[in-house]
C-alpha cells in the first residue's frame, strides 16, 4: 500500500530545505542597544542581509511598501510599542496580503506557561533573551525546518493566501474549502472562503460564510473586520462600522484595525465615519505618525483644516523630514490662505527633494493664486521638465499662459 501524500505533495508545495543565509532576515526588537548588537553578531554568523524594525507596525509598512521581500525567517521581540510580537505575528498569518515564513520570539526567560503561549500562538522557535549567540542559528534552523515539515498545515494557509494576492479566486477557494474540510472547528478557512465570495462579488455567500465563522469562533478578530467590509461594499455603512467596532474592541491596541477601516471608508467618502472611528485610536493613546497622517486626510476631506493641520503637525513632530506629511502641512496652509507660511513649508520640501512634484505644483498654484503668474509658470515648467508625463502641470502652464496673455490681464 503506497504512503500517503504529505500536505506539500498533495498541494504541489516547495518546501526550502536550507536555511539560506544570505536571503533577508528580519529582526525586530525596539531596544536599539540590543537591536544593533544582536544585528551585528547575526552579521558574523554569516547573515548578508538583515532588515532591522522597531516594532510589528514598522515591519507591516516595510512589507506593504515592498511586498516582493520575503524574510527567510523572522526574530521578532515579544515586546514592543504599538505592535508587540502576537499581533504582529497574527497579522502575518491571518492577513492575506501578507507572506509570512519560519517565525522565532524572543521571550525574557519564559516560564512553562509562556512556552505554552508561544505555542498556541503558532510560532515557530523560541529564543531567550539574554541571547547566547552559539545557539541562535541551531534555534533558526529548528524554526526554518518545523515551519517547512512537509505537513504544516500553515504551508497550505500560505499557499491559499498566495493565491489571492494573485487574484487566482477559484484556486484559492479551492484550498481554503480543502482546509475548512479538515477542521469543523476552526474559523480562519472560512474567512478566506468569505474573502474570495467578496472578490468574487457573490455577496450572500460571503455572509452564510461568515456566520459560519462566527459560530465556530465569536472571538476571531477576521470575522467581524470581513463582516464590516462586506456591509460597506453593500452600502450599509453604519452597520458596517459597527462590525469595524467589534473587530476594535476585540484587539482594541491593533493599529491595522484602524487603518483598515479607515481606507475603506476613505474609499467611499464617508470622512466622518473615519474621523469617528481613528478618534477611538487616539482616545486609547495608540499614536504614531501615519495615524495622524491619516486624520489629517480626513480633516482636510470635511474642510476642517484647523484640525488638519494640528494632526499633520503631530505627524511632523516625529518625522519632520517627510515630504508626503509636509506636502500635506503646506497644502492646509494654502486652504487656509496662509499663504506665508505654505510657502515656508513647500520651501522646505524642495530643500530635502528638490523635484518634489507635489511641492513644486502646489507652490506653483499658490503663487499663481497671488496673481504671481510668471513665477508661477517658471516653477511649473521646471517641475514638467523633471516629470515630462505630468499632463495637469502641463495644462496648468496653459492656462497660465492663457491667462498672462488675455486682454483682461494687460
Amino acid at each position: 500500500m503506497a504512503d500517503a501524500k504529505t500536505l506539500a505533495e498533495e498541494f504541489g508545495i516547495k518546501l526550502e530545505p536550507d536555511l539560506d543565509q544570505k536571503r533577508v532576515l528580519f529582526l525586530l526588537e525596539d531596544q536599539q542597544d540590543l537591536r544593533l548588537i544582536v544585528a551585528h553578531h547575526l552579521g558574523k554568523l554569516g547573515f548578508s542581509s538583515l532588515k532591522q524594525f522597531t516594532n510589528g507596525h514598522e515591519a507591516l509598512q516595510f512589507m506593504q511598501d515592498h511586498p516582493e521581500v520575503k524574510p527567510v525567517v523572522t526574530i521578532c521581540d515579544l515586546e514592543m510599542p504599538l505592535m508587540g510580537g502576537y499581533d504582529y505575528f497574527s497579522e502575518l498569518r491571518e492577513n492575506p496580503i501578507y507572506s509570512r515564513g519560519p517565525f522565532a520570539i524572543t521571550l525574557p526567560q519564559p516560564d512553562k506557561a509562556q512556552i505554552m503561549l508561544a505555542s498556541e500562538n503558532g510560532v515557530d522557535g523560541i529564543l531567550v533573551k539574554p541571547y547566547t549567540f552559539k545557539d541562535i542559528v541551531p534555534k533558526l534552523r529548528q524554526a526554518h525546518k518545523i515551519f517547512n515539515n512537509p505537513n504544516n498545515p500553515e504551508l497550505v494557509y500560505e499557499l491559499a493566501k498566495g493565491e489571492y494576492r494573485a487574484k487566482n479566486w477559484d484556486r484559492s477557494e479551492f484550498i481554503y474549502k480543502r482546509l475548512a474540510d479538515s477542521s469543523d472547528k476552526a474559523a480562519r478557512p472560512i474567512v478566506g472562503l468569505a474573502r474570495v465570495a467578496i472578490e468574487k462579488k457573490n455577496y450572500e455567500a460571503a455572509l452564510t460564510f461568515l456566520l459560519e465563522a462566527e459560530r465556530r469562533n465569536p472571538f476571531y478578530v477576521h470575522t467581524y473586520v470581513e463582516r464590516g467590509r462586506l456591509s460597506v461594499f453593500q452600502k450599509n455603512i453604519e452597520e458596517g462600522v459597527g462590525f469595524f467596532k467589534r473587530a476594535i474592541d476585540l484587539s482594541p491596541l491593533n493599529p491595522v484595525r484602524y487603518e483598515e477601516a479607515a481606507e475603506l471608508l476613505f474609499r467611499l467618502s464617508r470622512f466622518q465615519d473615519a474621523v469617528d472611528l481613528l478618534n477611538i485610536a487616539l482616545e486609547k493613546q495608540i499614536a504614531f505618525p501615519r495615524l495622524h497622517h491619516i486624520v489629517s486626510q480626513a480633516y482636510f476631506a470635511l474642510k476642517d483644516f484647523k484640525k488638519a493641520t494640528r494632526h499633520i503637525k503631530s505627524a511632523l513632530a516625529h518625522e519632520p523630514e517627510n515630504v508626503g506629511y509636509l506636502n500635506q502641512l503646506g497644502v492646509c496652509y494654502k486652504e487656509s490662505e496662509l499663504f506665508d507660511d505654505a510657502t515656508k513649508v513647500y520651501n522646505t520640501v524642495l530643500k530635502v527633494d528638490p523635484d518634489n512634484r507635489s511641492a513644486l505644483y502646489n507652490k506653483a498654484v499658490m503663487l499663481a493664486a497671488r496673481d504671481q503668474i510668471p513665477e508661477a509658470i517658471k516653477i511649473l515648467e521646471r517641475c514638467v521638465a523633471k516629470h515630462k508625463d505630468f499632463e495637469l502641470g502641463i495644462r496648468k502652464i496653459k492656462e497660465l499662459k492663457d491667462k498672462a496673455s488675455s486682454p483682461k490681464a494687460g
